[in-house]
């Protein structure tokens, strides 16, 4: 088994540690065996003034390029069900940030740890709190599940058919993609005549593995 990034790059992980704790001094680095953590007192600060706090845990991705972090709320005050994005699947209670195949505009591939935390981890905790004061979610939010998957990509490619949407799914799945194949938005054109410069640009957007991991949800 390939070593984890943090031990591959110390030096890496020393700058990103660094940078989180001097921002969120209650946040705390522990390895437990090769996995790295942080946990502790996660603030919701709003011009230098500390609006609600949220006892979480990350758990760092072993491949930095390739995943994402994984977040819980160990406090117990978020009740672990799908409507508060949590996974029900999951003993541990993992929240659902975003669909990974929207990893590309929401925390890029290469960002930093605080980046996490001021981004995406910090969205959601804010949102949740307003939602325990009766407001909507402020950013908005996706549906669960199967119905999330087709709602991204349906916004992505424009439609709501959700045949042409796990068309699509099965090919960005694949490693690499041939030309000469359906297109799979149905024309019963080839690839190379249709939606070929738009399949490449999804295919920047979206790791293979992440569609992969999306198709074999929709199949469950």
């Amino acid at each position: 088994m390939v070593d984890p990034w943090y031990d591959r790059d110390p030096t890496l992980f020393e700058i990103q540690k660094r940078e989180v704790q001097s921002e969120y001094p209650n946040l705390h680095f522990y390895r437990e065996h090769d996995l790295i953590f942080v946990r502790g007192s996660f603030p919701l600060i709003d011009a230098g003034r500390v609006l609600d706090r949220f006892s979480i845990e990350i758990e760092l991705p072993r491949n930095r390029q390739e995943d994402i972090p994984i977040i819980r709320e160990t406090g117990g005050r978020i009740p672990r069900i799908s409507d508060n994005h949590i996974n029900v699947n999951n003993q541990a209670g993992d929240i659902c940030l975003f669909v990974p195949e929207e990893r590309w505009r929401i925390f890029p591939v290469g960002s930093s740890l605080l980046k996490f935390l001021n981004g995406p981890v910090k969205n959601y905790f804010l949102g949740y709190a307003l939602k325990e004061l009766g407001d909507p979610w402020p950013f908005g939010e996706r549906l669960h599940g199967k119905a999330g998957i087709f709602e991204y990509y349906g916004e992505l490619l424009g439609t709501s058919d959700e045949q042409v949407i796990r068309k699509y799914i099965q090919c960005l799945s694949k490693k690499t993609f041939k030309r000469h194949w359906p297109c799979p938005c149905g024309s019963g054109k080839k690839i190379r005549n249709c939606h070929v410069a738009e399949i490449q640009e999804l295919r920047e957007k979206v790791p293979w593995s992440y569609a992969l991991k999306s198709l074999e949800h929709l199949r469950c």
